[in-house]
């Protein structure tokens, strides 16, 4: 029986310092915006009319972000990486970022390998929200272009289709089609807090199978015990 109480103990002991430890990344959910410049950062072909996009557009998106990782006041602009967060794991691709582009909508699997190989992340400066990285392509009327968030500016170039060990649509060319700014100025906004491991596993792990078989049988042990004294007690 010390034994099985030993090994419950330490079970307990066990689960709970990884809930404790997981307790000290505090996360939120929040949102952010911006828009895109007046029509001569639209540029051909995305300047047509029903391509979705117009000057002045407003573009909107959500994210989370460790609380626990945001630099201090003062501080130089600093990427704090989505791969950084211990929990990064548990958490949903389009929980983790998501960004409304015109007809468009991308999330963190979007993301791909390019010379920002430890993209997406989010900028802060001074403690404070200041911007995104986060590189993704799409296509439009049969053609790739890539969508570049770097700080507060955001830009879409087209790709000229050579396949690089990057990106397989090729390098992105020199011209601008469209640019856009992150709302830094109102910065995150309808932040709330996030607990990443809330959800539950729908099947246990072997590990915690285990504890509720070492914990069932130890509460059968005690109450065969107690009814072997009971029984004993009353035949006296």
């Amino acid at each position: 029986m010390k034994v099985i109480m030993r090994t419950l103990a330490l079970g307990i002991a066990a689960a709970f310092a990884t809930v404790s430890s997981a307790a000290a990344d505090i996360y939120y959910t929040a949102n952010f915006s911006g828009f895109l410049g007046s029509s001569p950062n639209i540029r051909s072909p995305f300047n047509q009319a029903g391509s979705g996009f117009t000057g002045g557009l407003e573009f909107a998106g959500s994210l989370v972000f460790d609380a626990s990782l945001v630099p201090g006041n003062p501080s130089a602009p600093t990427n704090i990486y989505l791969k950084d967060f211990p929990d990064i794991a548990v958490i949903p691709a389009a929980t983790a970022f998501t960004l409304n582009f015109g007809p468009y909508i991308f999330d963190l699997s979007d993301n791909i390998n390019t010379l920002m190989t430890t993209g997406p992340g989010i900028q802060y400066t001074n403690g404070q929200f200041s911007g995104l990285q986060f590189i993704t392509d799409f296509a439009y009327q049969g053609n790739n272009y890539q969508l570049r968030i770097d700080g507060a500016v955001l830009t879409v170039f087209a790709l000229d289709g050579v396949p690089t060990i990057f990106d397989p649509n090729g390098t992105k060319t020199g011209l601008r089609l469209i640019g856009g700014t992150i709302d830094t100025f109102t910065g995150l906004t309808n932040v709330t807090p996030y607990d990443p491991n809330a959800v539950t596993p729908a099947v246990p792990e072997p590990s915690t199978w285990a504890m509720m078989i070492i914990g069932f049988a130890g509460v059968g042990y005690i109450t065969y015990r107690r009814r072997k004294q009971s029984v004993a007690l009353n035949a006296a």
